[in-house]
């Protein structure tokens, strides 16, 4: 067997835990396509489109964030699911596999999903170009459609952008998992969890940041505008990140306190597990909160910045300045999309890496008396947790953002902001309830055998 089918094997042998990042990598490449697409379309590049030229920084801007996000995603969802695979790497080892080989398996493994994403991603975006196109002509009152188009360059741009992302990734992940002995490969899932521990001054921090950051963003003025955006900025990510590694220990200890609460029923279990995942997973939620927070507050700042630019400019360059809105606020909602899904995949992928632990967990239990409905709602309840707590947290700093905009440009957009929040909180209800059920039939599978 060559290194080359091997790695096409072990793709397909751990399917469920690559398909995650495989269709986000996927749509982070299509979208990256229809922008570039559009950018070197005909139409814009011969100026037919006047809006365009006018938000072509913008969109230029947005292509970085795609490629920025996209390697970051990428770097995370690979350092996640190696975790998953250590024994397996380690076993390698054992066999005879010398580090070299190893960096070698990994970087196969890791460039032919990358080729696979990318060309899907072309695909799906040439096959998406047309709606997008569509969707602009109709958004910016274009009497003549836009033609359909492939650009070369952009085929090219978005192939090599992607090529030259995954290789880098590629031989980052190599190297390191070159370092890592082959005994603490073998023992990777044998390590002691540790206790829960907080600190009152770390909690107290987190009080006092995320008080703070609402204070100062209800405050919000022209006068001290760009010094206390940045202060809310910083205190919110703190804030938040020790919401999740300090705050969320300690509720969790008090619960832990409430007999009433702790021993009714299976929520002994529950909250034990929930303290370690909570632990474990406390980088990961807090990013998908903050992704949260940004995903609304972006999308109501766009509708809020144009009610205003509308009433600025209503009297001159009124049709001319809704062009601008109109595109300005459908490449925000793809930007937004992307966040969303790839905050979704996270959490997705991240239960995906636990998973063979989490069998051997309930299946433990299944042996000493525990039926498939209370397994059941365990699952249901942490998985809840997991997926809503950062749903909630962003919602939050949403809201508050929000209100600091309604004050800071003297609007009222409530109704059109909880219009955002419902269509956010019902697609992370599909997510959650298709990632459940996914997860839900892998334990059950696991428990029962």
């Amino acid at each position: 067997m060559t290194f080359r089918s091997l790695a096409l094997s072990n793709i397909q042998g751990n399917w469920r835990s690559y398909s995650a990042f495989f269709m986000s990598s996927v749509f982070s490449v299509m979208i990256f396509y229809i922008y570039a697409a559009f950018l070197a379309h005909p139409d814009v590049m011969s100026g037919y489109i006047v809006a365009a030229e006018k938000v072509r920084k913008g969109m230029v801007f947005c292509e970085y964030v795609i490629v920025i996000f996209s390697f970051l995603f990428v770097l995370y969802s690979n350092s996640a699911f190696l975790k998953t695979r250590k024994q397996e790497f380690g076993l390698f080892s054992l066999f005879g596999m010398t580090r070299m080989q190893l960096r070698k398996l990994v970087i196969y493994e890791n460039m032919a999903i990358a080729v696979l994403a990318i060309g899907v991603g072309i695909g799906l975006g040439i096959l998406f170009s047309k709606l997008f196109f569509m969707a602009l002509a109709v958004l910016l009152d274009i009497n003549d459609p836009m033609v359909f188009a492939v650009p070369l360059g952009a085929v090219w741009l978005t192939a090599g952008s992607f090529l030259v992302l995954f290789a880098i990734i590629s031989l980052w992940i190599a190297l390191r998992m070159g370092r890592t002995e082959i005994l603490d490969l073998l023992k990777a899932s044998q390590q002691p969890k540790g206790q829960l521990v907080y600190s009152r001054w770390l909690v107290l921090l987190a009080v006092v940041c995320l008080g703070a950051a609402y204070s100062m963003a209800l405050m919000l003025n022209e006068a001290y505008f760009d010094l206390l955006v940045l202060l809310i900025l910083l205190t919110v990510i703190i804030g938040t990140y020790l919401l999740f590694t300090q705050l969320s220990i300690m509720l969790l200890k008090f619960i832990q306190k409430r007999v009433d609460i702790y021993y009714n029923r299976t929520n002994m279990i529950v909250f034990a597990q929930i303290g370690y995942k909570m632990k474990d997973n406390a980088r990961m939620l807090f990013i998908v909160s903050i992704l949260s927070a940004v995903i609304l507050t972006a999308t109501s700042a766009i509708y809020m910045l144009a009610l205003a630019a509308q009433y600025q400019d209503i009297k001159t360059q009124y049709d001319n300045v809704k062009e601008v809105i109109s595109l300005t606020m459908f490449i925000g909602m793809f930007i937004s999309l992307l966040f969303f899904i790839a905050s979704g995949s996270m959490i997705y992928f991240k239960l995906f890496t636990e998973l063979q632990e989490d069998q051997a967990q309930f299946k433990a239990l299944s042996r000493i008396g525990m039926t498939q409905g209370e397994i059941r709602r365990i699952v249901f309840t942490q998985v809840g947790i997991i997926f809503f707590v950062p749903c909630i947290v962003g919602i939050v700093h949403a809201l508050v953002a929000m209100k600091a905009l309604d004050n800071f440009l003297m609007l009222s957009s409530w109704l059109y902001s909880f219009s955002v929040i419902g269509i956010y909180v019902t697609m992370q209800t599909v997510y959650f309830l298709v990632a459940c059920n996914s997860y839900m039939k892998s334990i059950l599978r696991g428990a029962a055998s």
